[in-house]
């Protein structure tokens, strides 16, 4: 197989940041990126159940009461087993029902055949039925647990919510780390005195970083800038006639604001007061089990505006 399909899990969320400087947005984005991934993390962990078969985790040593027993012994069973549900067997052990802890307050009853729930009011279930679908199932019809039955309808094993549960924190212990990082944020601006703006801001970040021993490269599309050990950092696209279009940071951590530097460049383009900004911020995070999660934020900045807006989309491949 030469593709490999991926499962995707995807939010998107609508943002309002009091702040209007580069900055303090920066700032505010890292505090909600934190806040969305957690989100993210419980969606993330329950499309993992979708990849794991209850026949993998369900309990298959099977305990189970015949339909002649009396109540008093399922009154034992639920005292020596310490389980609130049984299915219920015939004379030759075909399932014929399922009988729990609550079927003992209907009153006037002696046989275990009398307070079941029959086997046609049942919800069942293929040994191949995910853990995460047994989950919605369990939630849906409101019940503890699901009777798993093979292709000739036997019943080869239960799987109940405390199996799931324990699975997912079995898979929790094994999470993954982020391997690798990367960042790039682009800046468009708009201003009636744009080419002029750009133009002295393009200088002042040569100067700047220039003057920290950082390496600049002039292309003829773009002008950059990189680290002593040569990985991008700034990227100041041109058009014809040298106009600066558009300029790009490159990071490999999340949190940008952790470079000192970082801040120097985006306090220098506070400082030209653009009328509009737009920022498109796109991280993307790899785990050492190859899974790939994105998180890109599209906002807009106005100069006369108390608030920014824009989106944060958060998508994980795995």
């Amino acid at each position: 197989m030469l593709f490999k399909k991926l499962s995707t899990v995807e939010r998107v969320y609508n943002i309002g940041l009091e702040k209007n400087s580069l900055y303090n947005i920066f700032d505010n984005i890292t505090i909600f990126v934190k806040e969305a991934e957690e989100d993210l993390i419980k969606l993330y962990d329950l499309r993992i159940l979708e990849k794991i078969p209850v026949k993998d985790i369900m309990t298959k040593n099977i305990i189970t009461i015949n339909k002649n027993d009396s109540i008093e012994k399922l009154k034992e069973y639920i005292e020596r087993y310490r389980h609130m549900g049984y299915p219920v067997v015939d004379n030759s052990g075909k399932l014929v029902g399922v009988v729990t802890f609550k079927d003992l307050e209907k009153k006037n009853k002696k046989t275990i055949n009398e307070i079941m729930t029959p086997k046609d009011k049942l919800v069942l279930i293929p040994p191949e039925t995910s853990a995460s679908e047994s989950q919605k199932i369990m939630a849906k019809n409101d019940i503890g647990r699901l009777l798993v039955l093979d292709d000739n309808g036997e019943l080869i094993g239960i799987v109940s919510r405390g199996d799931i549960v324990r699975t997912y924190i079995i898979y929790n212990k094994g999470t993954s780390r982020i391997q690798r990082c990367s960042r790039i944020s682009n800046f468009y601006f708009y201003d009636d005195n744009k080419v002029e703006k750009l133009k002295k801001l393009a200088d002042d970040l040569i100067i700047l970083l220039g003057g920290r021993d950082y390496i600049v490269s002039k292309k003829e599309e773009y002008i950059e800038i990189l680290t002593k050990d040569w990985e991008p950092l700034v990227k100041i696209m041109v058009s014809e006639g040298e106009i600066v279009d558009h300029i790009s940071i490159t990071t490999k951590v999340v949190n940008i604001l952790e470079m000192e530097i970082i801040r120097e460049i985006l306090k220098k383009i506070d400082e030209y007061s653009f009328e509009e900004i737009v920022l498109t911020d796109h991280i993307t995070l790899i785990d050492e089990k190859s899974s790939i999660q994105r998180i890109i934020t599209d906002v807009t900045l106005f100069k006369d505006s108390k608030k920014t807006f824009g989106t944060v989309t958060i998508r994980s491949d795995f």
